[in-house]
């Protein structure tokens, strides 16, 4: 009889610990973390962006310049703010693009092939990268290395949250599709497409006299809505309470039956 209360009390302690757990893990208020980080978690943001991909033609159109350069300088990311700092916000009330970590990218300017400008550089801003113990990664922007050859198609950054932040600043048409790496071999290449530079230079000189004001005003439209269409934000956090009191139970489980072995 002492054997089967003895038992019965470990099960409801067991039981009662995995309960715990549970809770933990599902717990809505979890999500009500400020943006802020110790030595026990780590916190990282991936943004699923899905986009339009335009041709050659469509590239050139959408975009208010293009440039062939070098990749000078990758710069120091920041978030979006106005001292370059997390936000002092819950993390269930995190928006993208409301939200975003960005890193700007100095490029040196050797040939402007639509709306030439005086400037030998410009800046090119991406979505991503990291601030003290955050990070914050895309699907769909580009990276640069610094050195790098690019042929770029650019467009003005519209975006309400980062638009006049810093210095003056473009963003890549299309996102990756719109930066192509450049090979000694005259080789142009995204993570998706193989070409030449001379297949993406005849596709920029072409000229289109058909093209009407409506179809103007109506690809303009189109490009204001993909930026950040069809977004989605998956944040990664480690749940190490849950994981000690699933490891207590266990450990607990292993010290009792062990224990009435020794006394049988």
């Amino acid at each position: 009889m002492r054997k089967i209360i003895k038992y019965g009390i470990f099960l409801v302690w067991v039981l009662s610990l995995l309960t715990l757990n549970a809770l933990a893990l599902s717990d809505p208020s979890n999500d009500n973390l400020k943006l802020e980080n110790n030595n026990s978690e780590s916190i990282g943001i991936d943004i699923c962006i899905d986009f339009i991909w335009y041709t050659h033609e469509e590239l050139r159109d959408h975009s208010d310049t293009i440039v062939i350069g070098t990749v000078k300088e990758i710069l120091t990311p920041r978030w979006n703010t106005a001292d370059g700092k997390q936000p002092h916000k819950l993390l269930s009330k995190f928006e993208y693009p409301d939200d975003v970590i960005y890193t700007d990218i100095v490029i040196s300017v050797d040939e402007y092939l639509k709306n030439p400008s005086p400037s030998g550089e410009l800046i090119v801003r991406v979505t991503g990268g990291t601030v003290g113990d955050f990070s914050m990664a895309t699907d769909a922007d580009p990276s640069f290395n610094t050195g790098e050859k690019v042929l770029l198609f650019l467009r003005i950054d519209t975006n309400p949250n980062t638009k006049d932040i810093g210095p003056e600043h473009f963003i890549v048409t299309d996102f990756y599709r719109g930066k192509y790496t450049l090979t000694e071999d005259g080789k142009a290449t995204t993570p998706d497409e193989h070409t030449t530079l001379d297949v993406l230079l005849s596709s920029i000189n072409q000229t289109n006299n058909n093209t009407s004001d409506t179809e103007v005003s109506d690809n303009k439209e189109t490009a204001d809505k993909q930026e950040g269409s069809g977004s989605t934000i998956q944040s990664k956090r480690i749940p190490f309470i849950s994981f000690f009191w699933t490891l207590g139970a266990v450990l607990g489980a292993v010290l009792i039956v062990r224990h009435s072995v020794r006394h049988r």
